[in-house]
C-alpha cells in the first residue's frame, strides 16, 4: 500500500482501536491515591550481524545484509498508583536507533502503555490496559525486554507499522468455590509511511467458569477469535484482497499448585477455523500445557501451544505449534543481580484462503540479559538475542528466511528509584491466588481463591 493509495482509505477499525486504547488511558485516577512519577533514562552501545534482518537469500533489488553497530537512546516516563482500590500505570518510552554504519538511516519509535487493576467489589475485580506503538519492523525485536517470551514470525527488510491494542478481563465469584470470568481484546496493525505491508484488525473475546478447591481447579472456556486483514498474499506470493475468518475455541483446562512456588495448567479441546469470506474452514485439536515457578520477586515458565493464531505483523494466519521457556528471576540473595530470559520454538503452517495448509514457517528465539543493580537509581546489564526464521516463502512481506544476531551493553537510570514507586498488578498463576502482586491492599472477605480464582486467566 503506497501513501497515496492509504490517504485514500477511509477511517477504517484503526481508529476504532486507537480511540478505545486513548480512551482507556484517560480513566480518572482515584482521588485516595498519590501518583508518583517516574523518569527513565535507557541507554544502549551494541552489535548486530544483520541490521535490517535481510534475508538468508537476497531479493532482486532489496537491502543486502549488512552488519555494524548501533546506538539505543530510551528516554520514558512512568505514571503509577495505587491505591486501596485499584491499581494504575502508564508509560510512554520514546525510542532512538543510530546506525553506526554508513547507508542504514536512523530510526525512532514511540510507545505508549496502560495497565490497570480494579477491585469492583469483593466479588469481583477488573484487569484493563491499552497500548499504541509506532515503531519499523527490524527495531521491534528490541523494543520488548528480554523475558517477554514472545516467539513469532516476522517480515524482513525496513518498513514502518503502527499498532493499537486494547484488552479487558473481569473476573467474578459466583459463589462458594465457583469462578467466572469474561475478557476481550482489540488489534489493529497498519503500515504507515508508505510501507507496503497487509492491515490486520483482529478482535478476541472468551468466557469461562472453574470449579476451585484449594489446591485444583476444573474448569470451561470458550474463546471466539475474529480477523479481517487488507493486502494479504497467497503462500505462492499473489494477492488475495480482503481475507476475514473466525476461529472458535472449546477447552477443558486443570489447573494445579504442586508446591508454594510450581503451579500447572492443562488444557484439551477442539477448534473450527472458517474462512467467512471462501466459506471453507477445518476442525482441528486444541491444547496447551504449562508449568510455573513463582515467587514474590521473579517467575518462570514453560509452555506448550497448539492453536491457530493471526499474526499482525505478516497478516496471515498460522496453525502453531509452539513450545516457549521465559523466566525472571535474581542471582543473588539480596536481588542487585537479575537474570531475564526467553527461549522458543515455534513451527508454523501457513493457510491459504481456503484454509488450506500451504507453507511453513519455523522461528527460533534466544533471548538472555543480565542486569546488575549498581545503585537503587542505576542498573548495568548486558543483553544478546537471537533470531532465526526458516520459511518456504518466496515473496515480501510475508515471512522470508533470515538470522540475526546482536549484543548490546546497557544502563538504566530510573528516578525516583523502583522501590519507591507502586509495583505493576501481576496476575496470579496459582489457584490459591497466593503469588497476586498488588500493592496497598486493605483487608477484603473471602480467601484469595474465592476472590480472584487464580490462574492467571
Amino acid at each position: 500500500m503506497n501513501a497515496e493509495a492509504q490517504s485514500r482509505t477511509p477511517p477504517g477499525p484503526l481508529t476504532v482501536a486507537m480511540a478505545i486504547a486513548l480512551g482507556a488511558l484517560v480513566v480518572p485516577w482515584p482521588l485516595s491515591a498519590t501518583p508518583k512519577l517516574q523518569g527513565v533514562g535507557e541507554a544502549s552501545v551494541g552489535y548486530t550481524d544483520n541490521i535490517q534482518s535481510a534475508p538468508s537469500v537476497p531479493l532482486p533489488g532489496g537491502v543486502p545484509k549488512s552488519s555494524g553497530g548501533f546506538l539505543v537512546l530510551s528516554p520514558g516516563v512512568v505514571l503509577a498508583s495505587a491505591s486501596a482500590r485499584s491499581i494504575h500505570r502508564l508509560k510512554y518510552v520514546y525510542t532512538y536507533n543510530l546506525f553506526l554504519e554508513r547507508g542504514n538511516p536512523a530510526t525512532s519509535s514511540n510507545q505508549l502503555e496502560y495497565r490497570s487493576f480494579f477491585d469492583l467489589s469483593p466479588r469481583a475485580g477488573l484487569v484493563a490496559g491499552a497500548s499504541l506503538i509506532q515503531s519499523n519492523t527490524y527495531a521491534s525485536m528490541i523494543l520488548t525486554p528480554p523475558g517477554a517470551g514472545a516467539v513469532n514470525a516476522t517480515p524482513t527488510g525496513s518498513g514502518a507499522f503502527l499498532s493499537a491494542r486494547a484488552d479487558e478481563l473481569l473476573n467474578i465469584d459466583l459463589g462458594p468455590g465457583f469462578r467466572g470470568y469474561e475478557g476481550t481484546s482489540v488489534t489493529e496493525q497498519t503500515p504507515i509511511f508508505g510501507t507496503v505491508a497487509p492491515r490486520t484488525f483482529a478482535p478476541t473475546g472468551r468466557v469461562g467458569a472453574e470449579r476451585v478447591w484449594l489446591a485444583d481447579a476444573f474448569g470451561l472456556e470458550a474463546r471466539a477469535d475474529y480477523s479481517l486483514v487488507e493486502g494479504s498474499l497467497n503462500p505462492d506470493g499473489t494477492a488475495l484482497g480482503v481475507q476475514s475468518q473466525v476461529v472458535g475455541t472449546g477447552v477443558a483446562l486443570w489447573r494445579h499448585d504442586w508446591s508454594r512456588t510450581l503451579t500447572s495448567r492443562l488444557e484439551a479441546g477442539a477448534l473450527r477455523v472458517q474462512r467467512t469470506n471462501t466459506g471453507h474452514g477445518f476442525w482441528g485439536p486444541a491444547g496447551s500445557a504449562s508449568l510455573a515457578y513463582v515467587t514474590p520477586v521473579g517467575e518462570a515458565l514453560v509452555a506448550y501451544d497448539h492453536a491457530v493464531i493471526t499474526n499482525p505483523l505478516l497478516g496471515e494466519t498460522l496453525l502453531v505449534d509452539d513450545i516457549r521457556l521465559r523466566g525472571t528471576l535474581p542471582l543473588a540473595r539480596n536481588g542487585k543481580v537479575l537474570l531475564a530470559a526467553s527461549a522458543g520454538y515455534q513451527h508454523g503452517l501457513l493457510l491459504d484462503e481456503n484454509a488450506v495448509l500451504a507453507a511453513h514457517v519455523d522461528t527460533i528465539l534466544a533471548d538472555v540479559g543480565v542486569g546488575w543493580q549498581v545503585t537503587d537509581l542505576l542498573v548495568l546489564g548486558l543483553r544478546y538475542l537471537h533470531f532465526e526464521q526458516t520459511s518456504d516463502t518466496r515473496t515480501p512481506p510475508l515471512p522470508l528466511s533470515f538470522v540475526r544476531n546482536a549484543v548490546m551493553l546497557g544502563a538504566v537510570f530510573r528516578f525516583p528509584p523502583e522501590r519507591e514507586m507502586p509495583r505493576a498488578y501481576r496476575a496470579p498463576r496459582r489457584v490459591d491466588g497466593a503469588d497476586e502482586i498488588r500493592d496497598a491492599v486493605e483487608p477484603t472477605q473471602g480467601s484469595p481463591q474465592e476472590r480472584q480464582g487464580g490462574g492467571g486467566t
